[in-house]
This record gives C-alpha cells, structure tokens and sequence, in this order.
C-alpha cells in the first residue's frame, strides 16, 4: 500500500493455490497483493484488509453446516461436535477458525495463548454466549480458537446455527452445531424430513409448492405472479456425524441461518424450492408419479438426476392476458407411484390449506440491513410450521446471498435481527443489477402425510404456500 511492502507467509503451498497469513501489522484499506516465483512477479491484485473478519472452518470445507467445534468434557476429551456427539447447554466448547485480528507478537512463531484486544460475540440460534476465550491456536500460526459457554436457553437441535461478530459490526460465515439436553444424539420432534439425515434411511420425499410473487421493483408495470412447482427427493442416505442439506437440515424454530455465495443461488423463484442437494449416498428410481386434485392431474416422469425430479404444475399472471392454469387450489390431493427399480407402487393424501396471508407485505419494500427486519401474517393451519427466506444477488460481482428463519409455532410473526442481514449484499443504484426477493410461507414438515412403499423406510408427501415480493436492501 503506497510504499508499505510486506512480506505475507506462506503456510501451504500446491499447483494453483497459495496458503498465507495476513501480516499483523499489514495496513488496513485497499492493498495490492503480488507473487514473486523464480525471480518472475505476478500481476497485483487488489484485496481489502479490515482489522477483523473471522471465518469459522467447517466440516465439509465450504464454510457451512457442521462447524469444527469441539465439545470440552475434560483435558483429555475433546469431541468434535456432530449429530451423534451433541453438546449440552452450559458445556464450554472450542470453535476454530481464522481472521479474528492483528497479535503483538510475531506470526512467524509459536503463537501465545492470550485473549486478542477484538471485541468477540459468538451466537448460538441467535442467543448470545459467553465468551472464555478468543485468541490465537497454541499449535498454530494464523489459526483461531474461541472458546464459549453454550447458553443455558440455546435451542436444541442437530442444526443450530452459529456465527461469530467481531467488531460489533463484521459477521462471520454461519455454520451449524448439535446441542441436546442430556448430550445424546440429537433429534428433531419438530422436522420430519430431518430424520432420513440423521439415522441414514432410504426415503421418497414429494413437495408441491405454490408461489405467489408481487413484482414492484425493477419493473414498469406492477404484476402478479404465480408459480406451482411438484419436485421429489428419493435417496439412500448414509449415517455420518456431518450430514447436511440445506433443504432439510433447517434451524430450530425461533432462529435464523444465512448462505453466501458466488453466482446466483435463487436463479428465479422455483429453485429455492426445488434446489435440492445431492444426497449422502445414491439417488433411488421411484418411477413416474401423478398428483391428482379437483383440477386433474399432473404427471412427473423421471429425471437424468438420480433421486431428484421435479416439473413446473401451473402459472398464472392476472394482469396479463394469459390462461390461469392454477392447479394447488385448497382441498385434497392424492399422489400415486407407478414403482421404479428402487422403490416400489405408492399412494398417499394430503389436503391443502389456504394460502398465508402475509400482512404487512405491502409496507416492506426498502430493507434497512441494519435493522431489524419484522414480518406479520395470518391464516396459517394449525398443523404447519411458518419460515422466512430473504435474498439478494448481486450481478456485476457474481454474489449471492440467502437467509432462512423458522418461527415458532403458533406465532404470528417473526423478526429478523441486523446480524442475518448484514451479509447480504446491498441493493445497486440501478436496481437491475440486483434481484432481491422476501418471501413468508408455510408447509407441513412437522406432520408431513406419510406413505410406505418397497425399497425404502420413509415416505413424506409435504406442500408449502409462500407469499413473496421483491425489495431492496439499504
């Protein structure tokens, strides 16, 4: 920066990647990095250095679902937290990961244990723990521990988000840990799909979806949109203290989860319904299926994707002149399965509730991410669970953002604390470089309509109704 030059320390090196550490007294802002290989210089390229921005390292690598934290039972016993190894409120547990800040001392040596002078909140399903320790690794330079308290009132569950603050201002990545009462395997009394996951059963999941979208930013004309998706889920899951699907490894209700990406990840409104995860194990072969209502029916073949299949039921545009081929009207439904290699002949019923109504829709357009964001409804059924998603893209940089809230039961609303916005990324001045979207909707994942079949243990057969519009994001 200027006339400041550093030397970074490489900690891992291969064909296309270099691994380094930040210098501690490496100046903040804007600064130009370049590699020097056999006496040849790279061209700079610019990255921007804050005092703080703590990522948290993760099961899979990819910065999100299981967390590296370990679970401290004594000196000699440290678990790494997983479904089968859950912590308990109370238990003092160490997370790990990188960028919590600038040491005095030298990042070239053995780190000190001592606590960094870098205010540090570290979040449990949104309750806030107390902090034992945030500092350096002992074993390692450039590696982070921080050690907390699991709150006594933390929700239970295999999937409980956790993210880290620094700063009062800079989130971290959000990963998940499991926290059961008596330190058992966890469970999810409130998530029904969760369980193929978390036991590794073969399951045939189908979900009909009805979405409808008020499209008032970005646009000439106000419109109306909505879409009807059916899709499917049918794998052998394999049992592993890891096991994470976005789709199915939801928070617990009363808290929130956040995914950052490169790319687009709604690409448009069916997939954040239908962008389901390839499974642990093997996709099965269930055959074709007809969905039949007071409308007809609707067919779903099979797909090139082994266990996952999906097909748009209907659309409607009230404003347009087009056929209304709406399909999920409140009533009955009943799914028939033909039978594929895996899975043999099903059947099962559902009855479709009326829509959420989503009150205070029209008031939300401009989205401040640093504060809390507050969502009203009414009309839900008795027997289904209410979730929030909101999301942004932003086109010129190839980033995306999307959070998740499970409400608790019977709620009638649902408030989304600054930290879950703060990732997002901010609406552009031209509004059509940015596709932001909220959405509020309900489905039967706490007493899906069951079904049995040859070839698999669990058979679910779900439907979700989802009120959404476009906003920005301030």
């Amino acid at each position: 920066q200027g006339t400041t030059v550093l030397n970074a320390i490489p900690v891992g090196l291969s064909a296309g990647q270099i691994n380094a550490i930040m210098p501690s007294n490496a100046p903040l802002g804007l600064v130009s990095v370049q590699v020097t290989f056999n006496n040849a210089k790279s061209n700079p390229a610019a990255v921007r250095v804050v005092n703080s921005s703590f990522g948290i390292f993760s099961a899979n690598s990819a910065g999100l679902g299981p967390g590296i934290l370990q679970n401290f039972v004594s000196a000699a016993e440290q678990p790494i937290n997983s479904l089968q190894t859950p912590a308990r409120p109370g238990q003092a547990i160490t997370l790990w990961g990188t960028g919590l800040g600038p040491a005095s001392f030298a990042d070239n040596v053995a780190p000190s244990p001592v606590s960094l002078p870098i205010q540090t909140e570290v979040f449990v399903g949104g309750v806030l723990a107390p902090l034992l320790y945030n500092g350096r690794s002992p074993c390692c330079a450039g590696i982070d521990q921080i050690v907390f308290q699991v709150p006594a009132n933390a929700p239970l569950g295999c999937w409980t988000p956790v993210y880290v603050r620094t700063g009062g201002a800079a989130v971290s990545n959000f990963v998940t840990m499991a926290i059961s009462s008596d330190g058992a395997a966890c469970r999810e009394p409130a998530n029904a799909i969760a369980s193929p996951l978390i036991n590794g059963n073969k399951t045939a999941l189908y979900l009909a979806a009805k979405l409808a979208v008020h499209h008032d930013i970005g646009v000439r004309i106000v419109r109306d949109a909505t879409t009807e998706l059916f899709s499917g889920y049918l794998a052998e899951e394999k049992q592993g203290p890891f096991n994470f699907n976005p789709m199915f490894s939801l928070p617990p209700a009363g808290s929130c989860t956040l995914y950052t990406t490169t790319g687009d990840i709604t690409r448009d409104d069916a997939s954040i319904i239908a962008g389901m995860t390839p499974p642990t194990g093997r996709g099965l072969d269930g055959g074709a299926v007809t969905l039949t209502g007071s409308k007809g029916l609707r067919t779903v073949g099979t797909s090139p994707y082994p266990g996952i299949t999906g097909v748009l039921l209907a659309g409607a545009i009230p404003s347009l002149p087009l056929t209304n081929t709406t399909f999920l009207d409140p009533g009955t439904f009943r799914l028939n399965g033909a039978g594929g290699r895996d899975v043999g002949n099903f059947s099962a019923s559902m009855d479709v509730p009326a829509p959420i109504a989503w009150t205070n829709r029209d008031q939300i357009t401009n989205i401040n991410r640093t504060s809390a964001l507050t969502l009203n409804w009414t009309g839900v059924a008795a027997s289904n669970t209410v979730f929030v998603v909101g999301s942004n893209v932003d086109l010129p940089s190839n980033s995306s953002a999307i959070f998740l809230c499970m409400a608790p039961a019977g709620a009638t609303g649902l408030t989304v604390p600054p930290a879950i916005l703060a990732n997002i990324p901010p609406t552009r001045s031209r509004v059509i470089q940015s596709k932001g979207a909220l959405y509020v909707g309900e489905w039967n994942i706490a007493s899906p309509a069951n079904f049995s079949a040859t070839g698999i243990d669990l058979g679910f057969l779900l439907n979700a109704l989802i009120a959404g519009k476009t906003v920005t994001f301030q």
